[in-house]
């Protein structure tokens, strides 16, 4: 743990800790996402990727490096974007889901990543997200940062659905 929170620290004054708080008034916006899977839910979890911390990479087609840890409380990986790599790390952590953050960021962004189950055989993933618009500049990126989400994550949800029910 004290190798987790050494890291976080460093992490903060490389990319301006400081001066990436959340703007205050906040302008949180959300977005949910729930696809139905033909797997019980502990093998949709396995599966989709949900024991893997950096798998989401490969869904949304961004590079994704584990800095530390192994997806438990306090992991942290780094997310390759087109504005540059983001830090983020986990907050909550069950058997079928895990929120992170990405607490170095304007944005104040957070995502959650979840299995439920249905039935015995079936389950439902569920992906939300939520971060403050009032960190991007203009109403142009605002849209263009919840447009962009709406197709990545869909995309990304369509995908881990193929591979929860792949043989």
């Amino acid at each position: 743990m004290k190798k987790i929170m050494i890291a976080s620290a460093m992490l903060a004054l490389a990319f301006g800790g400081a001066q990436a708080q959340t703007p205050q008034p906040a302008d949180w916006v959300t977005l949910n996402f729930s696809i139905d899977i033909a797997r019980p839910a502990d093998v949709a979890w396995q599966k989709a990727g949900g024991n893997d911390w950096c798998a989401i990479g490969k869904y949304i087609n961004l590079p994704c490096t584990v800095n530390s840890g192994k997806g438990e409380l306090g992991s942290l990986r780094t997310i390759v974007t087109a504005g540059g790599p983001v830090i983020e790390n986990i907050v909550a952590r069950t058997k079928y889901s895990y929120t992170y953050a990405q607490p170095f960021t304007p944005v104040f962004y957070h995502g959650t990543m979840a299995i439920e189950p249905l039935t015995a055989t079936t389950s439902r993933l569920t992906y939300a997200l939520i971060w403050n618009q009032n960190g991007l500049p203009d109403q142009k990126a605002r849209t263009d940062a919840l447009e962009g989400r709406k197709v990545r994550f869909q995309a990304a949800m369509e995908k881990m659905k193929a591979a929860a029910e792949a043989p």
